[in-house]
């Protein structure tokens, strides 16, 4: 046999498949997958000539191993007079890069050898330089054996081109017949072995889109005197589309006329789809990449090539139009710590073949830096030794990020916990277990492999407070999750302390507690404090009262009765005064004037500083006497209400609640920019509310607090009442101040 392409063949530099099957090519491990499928010996090679790759029926016909038939190891199976034909057809067709068919004997897995009719096709890259050759073998030692008994060798042909879905034709240009043969039903959907007919039959059973490529395809053969080849569809009666890879040739008369046309036709539907799920899966392959952020690469350490898919260009900020950086270049991708690291791991997996997983910081074309996990394993070739590299690298810099912030905040609880005296815990309700954390044992006395249940922390809380706390987390609701609540806890030594708990709870559907989850703060030198905070402040506070009460006295009886002797004095003067002293009259009413003012201030001072109303009028008059004089002494304009206080109000606390009403109004008239306020008492069977209400521009409560001492007064004089102050207020929205003070039995 000789290595010419039969009729049938593609043209010269054109492969089997033309672009769809280049496109299958570019993924050698599922060709590989799709060979083995392919119920023909199939063999490949590089372009060097050499064996990489057989398929399973390859295997199972010569009952070798993979690894024996790489290389040059195949050729041990082929019969020792048809190698030297054997290679010399195979090495005429990588020169001149063309198909080739050829023949010879091959040794069975039994020992016998069989005639292969060898098909082969050049596979090419995408640059077009050759990346190697496919090949199908047809084991034809029957057909050879028989080739004098013709009906014999042509059922044979048959059986051969179903088993290929194969259809051969012959077409006579002077009768126009076209006589088909071979896996009519398969291509045609016709039920027979032969079929002879018109040429229009078959143009018209081409698909409607593709008749003109195949007819172009036809009339330039017969012109050119080349081989015809081309793919199309086949579209039968009922819809069903078969795709075809169609190969023939012209044969020609003495004067140079074109007769006839022979040809063989495969059926490629199976390759086809192959093909078309392989673009899919290599379209999602890409898309994956992408959103996994997951690049790919190789590396053949013998030439130094490298290879990127286009998602390691993205991750590097390399334009793809470019050349991937080689291995030695790879120092300019990674910070140095990152490159040493890497460098080792590849030259282990180079002298080893261990594979290797990293974390690196790799440095992008624009400056920037990510972090990335790089993965590689090493190849063998058949001689088992290592070949190339292989790898992905994976984009992990916002999960590195959120590892370093998750340290960083563990850390920071960590020291926050120490340092503010708390502890992280979570609690159970199927198991009744509590999980603690931080300063647990170290605040509650308990040690910390001791197991801890709710019932054991219950009783642990002090007997006047554990009723409210119960309460508490009884009141926790899907739509209300969180509380805070402040309470004492007895330690097992038997000492006291002040814990502040905040927590967040859990609900099922059914509206069950299934856990809950919270902070407790160790806050026993902050009420400490608080309590002697609040002790000085009762004593300042109650310091103060009684020099008030001393500076009224000395105002109302000296100075008070004092200047009311002078306004008695100036009076008399006014009496004596002759009419020629009109002048001096004058000035003596002036004087007259002002004394009567200042004694009215100092009236309404002693008033304030101790107010005897108080005593005389009750709160209720005190504060509504006090409006109306504020709001002649400043011209301004005061609604004064009450309603339901009750007569039990004690004189601690009615000083309390006019002494707010004084600070409160007096920053109202001289802060908020208007002139009229609403001041509104109101009294329940267990507390009394006082409200102070204005309009004008208003200021920020947290920015206020602790800076003046009129709230600070305010607040400390409600707390020693067990009495709270609220401020709302917005800027230019107005101010609203509410003191609530319980109204219960005094013993201090």
């Amino acid at each position: 046999m000789t290595n010419a392409a039969p009729p049938g063949d593609p043209p010269s530099g054109q492969t089997f498949g033309s672009a769809a099957l280049r496109a299958v090519l570019e993924s050698e491990a599922l060709l590989r997958s799709a060979a083995d499928t392919a119920p023909l010996p199939v063999w490949m090679s590089g372009a060097d000539r050499l064996c990489t790759y057989v398929n399973k029926p390859w295997l199972v016909f010569t009952g070798r191993t993979l690894n024996s038939e790489l290389g040059t190891g195949w050729i041990e199976g082929v019969y020792a007079e048809d190698r030297p034909r054997r290679l010399a057809a195979f090495t005429e067709a990588v020169e001149r890069r063309v198909p080739y068919r050829t023949e010879y004997r091959l040794r069975r897995h039994d020992g016998e050898y069989r005639w292969m009719l060898d098909s082969g096709v050049p596979r090419f890259n995408q640059d077009g330089s050759l990346a190697g050759y496919i090949a199908w073998c047809v084991d034809v030692t029957d057909l050879k054996r028989s080739v004098t008994n013709d009906a014999y060798a042509s059922e044979r042909l048959h059986m051969a081109m179903e088993a290929g879905k194969s259809v051969g034709w012959d077409w006579d240009l002077k009768s126009n017949r076209d006589t088909r043969f071979g896996d009519l039903l398969t291509m045609f959907g016709i039920p027979a072995k032969g079929y002879d007919g018109d040429i229009e039959d078959f143009r018209r059973a081409v698909h409607p889109e593709d008749r003109s490529l195949v007819w172009t395809a036809i009339e330039k053969a017969k012109h050119s005197r080349t081989a015809y080849a081309a793919e199309f569809r086949i579209l039968w009666p009922d819809g069903t589309v078969r795709w075809v890879a169609s190969k023939g040739k012209f044969y020609y008369a003495p004067d140079g006329e074109p007769e006839r046309m022979l040809g063989m036709a495969v059926d490629i539907t199976e390759r086809k789809h192959f093909e078309e799920s392989l673009r899919r899966k290599g379209m999602e392959l890409t898309e994956s990449q992408r959103l996994a952020g997951i690049g790919t690469w190789g590396w053949d350490p013998a030439s130094d090539t490298v290879t990127w898919s286009e998602e390691l260009y993205r991750l590097a900020g390399r334009e793809p139009s470019l050349p991937a950086l080689s291995y030695k270049e790879h120092s300019q991708l990674y910070t140095p710590e990152s490159w040493e690291q890497l460098r080792r791991a590849v030259e282990e997996a180079l002298r080893t073949g261990t594979p290797y997983e990293l974390d690196l910081e790799m440095v992008c074309a624009d400056g920037t830096t990510k972090w990335l996990t790089a993965r590689g394993e090493a190849q063998q070739d058949a001689s088992g030794r290592i070949a190339r590299l292989r790898g992905t690298v994976q984009d992990i810099t916002e999960r590195r990020l959120a590892q370093q912030t998750l340290r960083e905040g563990e850390e920071r609880f960590r020291l926050a916990a120490g340092a503010g005296k708390m502890f992280a815990y979570t609690w159970d309700a199927a198991t009744d277990t509590i999980v603690r954390s931080g300063e647990f044992a170290h605040i509650l006395g308990i040690d910390p492999a001791t197991p801890v249940t709710s019932k054991q922390i219950l009783d642990m809380i002090h007997p006047d407070d554990r009723a409210r706390v119960m309460a508490a987390v009884a009141a926790l609701t899907p739509e209300n999750p969180r509380l805070q609540v402040t309470y004492r806890m007895l330690r097992p030594d038997g000492t006291m302390i002040w814990v502040e708990r905040t927590s967040c709870a859990y609900f099922d559907g059914n509206r069950s507690t299934q856990r809950i989850v919270g902070m407790v703060a160790d806050i026993t030198p902050r009420k400490l404090a608080e309590e002697a905070l609040s002790s000085v402040s009762r004593r300042l506070i109650e310091a103060q009262e009684t020099e008030r009460a001393r500076i009224a006295r000395d105002l109302h009886d000296d100075f008070g009765q004092r200047l009311a002797l002078l306004l008695v004095t100036f009076g008399q003067m006014k009496e004596l005064t002759s009419d020629s002293g009109r002048d001096v009259r004058r000035c003596v009413d002036v004087l007259q004037r002002q004394t009567a003012e200042i004694a009215a201030g100092v009236h309404t001072l002693s008033h304030e500083l101790h107010p005897f109303r108080l005593q005389l009028l009750g709160v209720v008059g005190a504060m509504k006497e006090f409006c109306t004089e504020l709001s002649e002494l400043q011209k301004v304009e005061i609604d004064f209400s009450d309603r339901d206080i009750p007569r039990t109000v004690t004189p601690r606390v009615s000083l309390c609640l006019f002494r707010v009403l004084q600070e409160a109004l007096h920053n109202a008239v001289r802060y908020s920019g208007v002139r009229h306020f609403a001041v509104h008492l109101r009294g329940t069977s267990e507390a009394v509310f006082l409200t102070v209400r204005d309009t004008g521009i208003g200021f920020v409560p947290e920015a206020a607090t602790g800076r003046g001492l009129g709230l600070v007064s305010m607040k400390e004089r409600l707390k020693l009442a067990g009495g709270e102050l609220s401020i709302e207020s917005e800027l230019k929205r107005g101010t609203t101040i509410v003191a609530w003070v319980p109204l219960r039995d005094e013993t201090s």
